[in-house]
C-alpha cells in the first residue's frame, strides 16, 4: 500500500478524513513509506521496551509526516511538529484548531491518522482486550447515565460495550486537546450511533460536536471527533 496516492487537494474545507493503517505490514522496513525517523522520533521510540512496540511508533509517525507533508505539499523531512500543552502533538507555530489539524493514536497493529482544516479532531482505536478491574475502571470512567446502561447488558456485551464508551469520550478527549484530563465521567456519550449527551460548559454546546465510530478492523474500536459543521468523513485508503 502506497501513502503517496494522497493528493492535498483531496482534503477540503468540509472533509475529515480518517487514515486506517495495519501497522505490521511495514514493521520490516527500515524507512516506512520512505519517510526517516528523525532525532526526536527515535528519542521517544527508545523509551518503548520491546522492538515491536518502537517500529509501530516510527512507523505510525512516519505515515504522520508523509500524509503532513502531502497535504502541506511540502517534503516529509520539513515538517515540524511540537508538543501541546497537555501532549497533543501540533505543527509548529500554529494556533491550536487553525490550518491543518491532525490528530493519532494507535493501538496494537493498528493506527488512526485523522486530518481536516481549521476545526478541532480528535481520533482514538483501542484493541478489545480483557481488563482487570473491569467495573471499577467503568465506575471511573462513566457517567451515572452512562454506568446504568452498561450493567443492564448481558456479561459477554460488557467489554466491548465499555471500550466503546471508552473510544467516544478519548476522541473527545484528544479533539479538545486535554485528553483524559478533560475528565472522562464529565462527558455523557447516549445513543445508537453515538452522540455527545452531555459535556464540560467550557467546551462549548454538546451538539457543536460529532462523533463517528469507525470499522478499524476486527477486535478492534475506534472513534474520530470534531467540531463545527457536520463535515464530510472520509475513510483513507
Amino acid at each position: 500500500m502506497s501513502l503517496n496516492l494522497l493528493a492535498p487537494a483531496l482534503l477540503t474545507a468540509d472533509d475529515v478524513c480518517v487514515w486506517s493503517l495495519d501497522l505490521s505490514r511495514f514493521l520490516e522496513e527500515v524507512r516506512p513509506f520512505g519517510v526517516a525517523p528523525n532525532g526526536d522520533e527515535l528519542a521517544r521510540a527508545g523509551r518503548f521496551r520491546q522492538p515491536q512496540q518502537r517500529r509501530r511508533f516510527l512507523t505510525a509517525r512516519a505515515a504522520l509526516r508523509l500524509l503532513l507533508g502531502n497535504y502541506l505539499a511540502i517534503d516529509p523531512a520539513d515538517v515540524s511538529l511540537t508538543i501541546g500543552e497537555h501532549g497533543k502533538p501540533v505543527l509548529a507555530g500554529q494556533t491550536p484548531d487553525r490550518g491543518l489539524v491532525f490528530n493519532i493514536s494507535h493501538s496494537g497493529d493498528r493506527a488512526l491518522l485523522a486530518f481536516a482544516w481549521n476545526r478541532a479532531v480528535g481520533v482514538d482505536v483501542e484493541r478489545v482486550r480483557p481488563l482487570q478491574h473491569e467495573d471499577a475502571l467503568a465506575q471511573r470512567c462513566l457517567a451515572p447515565a452512562e454506568l446504568a446502561c452498561w450493567r443492564e447488558l448481558d456479561k459477554p456485551e460488557r467489554l466491548s460495550g465499555l471500550f466503546r464508551y471508552w473510544v467516544c469520550k478519548e476522541a473527545f478527549g484528544k479533539a479538545t486537546g486535554l485528553g483524559i484530563q478533560v475528565g472522562l465521567a464529565s462527558v455523557e456519550i447516549a445513543g445508537d450511533p453515538p452522540r455527545l449527551n452531555s459535556i464540560p460548559p467550557v467546551h462549548g454546546s454538546a451538539d457543536a460536536w460529532h462523533l463517528q465510530l469507525l470499522d478499524v478492523a476486527e477486535g478492534y474500536l475506534g472513534c474520530v471527533c470534531y467540531n463545527g459543521e457536520k463535515g464530510r468523513l472520509r475513510i483513507a485508503p
